[in-house]
């Protein structure tokens, strides 16, 4: 029965558009909530910039000013749908946009995550769900060319490589695995990957700890350099109870997108790979 409806109204819209023209279809797409005109303000000249600022690393901020790539972003948020409730994750961006007057505005965006029916773009005067086209047409972009390819693998899924081999050395200990300070990848950390990663974590018997909190083990990440194709990374465990200090070494290297990532994980410092 919905689809029949939604069937006609795009019935409707196809033939009112050769009736009645483009006007008269946008007013449709905002009744019937394909459309929306909170954004109309992204259209005025008088808007200098936008500034997208990662919430994790402070110094990951972007300006955008080209006229073109801020009406692209006026036509994903005008196509976004209205809702009240949004999505519990941590935002991952703040934009602001910025007119010739020092106007702000601001909103919370959660990445990766537009196939959810609450809000990933959001804030104290609505919420919307916006496309992925954000992520792929304007976030994709500001990463440096740098970023290691389907970075998550690489990240997470060695990280839970290691969870499994310290619990078989340390099965009567909680572990915590803490990663927020980890400078060179906050960058790419988003919420969805973070609750997928945690989700995965608590399975093997491990924890992602916040500021402040502690485990009994933990396993503290420091990410010692990156490139397209190589990854090399450094967990130190401690577990104070029974003075144990050591340090992983992770290196991962891009085969190809079949093989995807080759990792080694050793407790001996691999010489010649520039830890």
């Amino acid at each position: 029965m919905k689809t029949n409806k939604k069937s006609i109204i795009l019935l409707l819209i196809a033939a009112l558009l050769l009736i009645g023209g483009c006007s008269r279809l946008d007013d449709l797409k905002v009744k019937y909530g394909f459309r929306n005109t909170d954004f109309e303000f992204l259209n005025s000249q008088d808007i200098d910039s936008i500034i997208i600022q990662s919430t994790r690393d402070k110094g990951f901020r972007f300006i955008v000013t080209d006229k073109s790539t801020i009406s692209a972003l006026y036509e994903s948020l005008s196509s976004a749908k209205k809702t009240e409730e949004v999505i519990g994750h941590d935002p991952d961006y703040i934009f602001e946009i910025h007119d010739m007057d020092g106007h702000i505005v601001r909103y919370n965006y959660v990445a990766g995550v537009s196939d959810q029916k609450r809000a990933n773009f959001y804030n104290d005067e609505g919420s919307y769900i916006v496309t992925d086209r954000i992520d792929n047409n304007l976030i994709q972009n500001l990463y440096s060319i740098r970023k290691p390819k389907f970075f998550e693998d690489i990240y997470y899924g060695s990280l839970l490589d290691l969870i499994k081999t310290v619990k078989e050395e340390y099965n009567d200990k909680g572990i915590g695995i803490k990663f927020y300070d980890d400078v060179e990848t906050l960058k790419y950390q988003l919420s969805r990957d973070i609750e997928e990663f945690r989700t995965e974590a608590l399975k093997e018997g491990a924890i992602i700890l916040s500021h402040g909190e502690k485990a009994e083990a933990v396993l503290e990440v420091k990410t010692q350099g990156y490139t397209t194709l190589v990854f090399k990374a450094v967990v130190n465990l401690r577990i104070e109870s029974d003075f144990v200090n050591r340090n992983y070494y992770i290196i991962g290297r891009y085969v190809n997108d079949i093989t995807g990532w080759e990792t080694i994980i050793t407790d001996t410092k691999p010489e010649n790979e520039g830890f």
